[in-house]
């Protein structure tokens, strides 16, 4: 007769990489919620509320591209939205952090999540900025990079406490939200508009073209051999036709229904 041992307990087996409890029914939930967002504002807000679902409490949601020039490697940096610390974002654009922030050089070396201790290769100027962004409350971070035709990067920077950032579970679900977010950003831009076909003037879709190109408006003004606020006045008409309260959502709108040149 076949014996059946039977196994006791053991606190130090791994344990399941199941979701805790009150993640069970989140992935159902979280697509439902990112499908059905009619704007970029809902949606904006869909990835909040699934951010704070995971146990962070700050994310931004911005767009890097790297700078055509032989002569000049530079990134491009455009905000699609922000909830940190109103006092860390008034010292970043302050001292222009975005062009020093290794989480943005780390975003086109990586393609899957990345933690921001994990960063090798600091300088002393990027080890300084970490430092500053913790002491500011940021106390750790997940970065998710999604990489975009022409070499763009939609990245997605989730900030909270360690043991939410070194959560495996987490940076598997943080991978998803952002995923999620990128599918239904694609699905919203892609809604045709006749308006935009008809009233964009040929200025505003060249202003929206260099955009696209993750040129910044001092940069498209030298272009174009026009003033930077002529340039500002150009992009804020065209969101306005476009119904877009941002510069890249507005340039991914027009691109996608191939009103300017990619």
């Amino acid at each position: 007769m076949k014996r059946v041992s039977r196994l006791r307990p053991n606190r130090s087996l791994p344990r399941s990489s199941s979701p805790p409890d009150h993640l069970q029914p989140f992935e159902p939930a979280l697509a439902m919620r990112f499908a059905s967002a009619n704007d970029i504002p809902s949606l904006v807000d869909s990835f909040g509320i699934a951010a704070k679902t995971l146990g962070f409490p700050y994310y931004v949601i911005s767009r890097l591209a790297r700078s055509r020039s032989a002569c000049l490697q530079r990134t491009a940096f455009e905000m699609i939205c922000a909830h940190y610390p109103e006092e860390w974002v008034r010292h970043y654009q302050r001292r222009d952090y975005s062009s020093a922030d290794p989480v943005h050089r780390a975003a086109f070396a990586n393609s899957t999540p990345y933690r921001w201790h994990d960063i090798v290769g600091l300088s002393k100027t990027e080890r300084r900025l970490l430092d500053e962004a913790r002491e500011a409350g940021l106390a750790g971070g997940l970065s998710v990079p999604v990489h975009q035709a022409g070499g763009s990067i939609l990245l997605f920077n989730l900030a909270g406490p360690l043991h939410f950032v070194n959560d495996a579970t987490n940076s598997r679900l943080a991978y998803l939200i952002s995923t999620q977010f990128h599918l239904e950003l694609h699905r919203l831009t892609r809604a045709p508009s006749r308006k935009a076909s008809h009233f964009l003037t040929p200025r505003q879709r060249e202003c929206l073209t260099w955009v696209a190109r993750g040129k910044s408006s001092i940069e498209i003004g030298l272009i174009l051999g026009i003033s930077r606020y002529t340039v500002d006045y150009h992009i804020e008409e065209a969101m306005k036709v476009l119904n877009f309260n941002s510069r890249t959502a507005a340039a991914v709108n027009a691109t996608v229904q191939g009103l300017v040149e990619p």
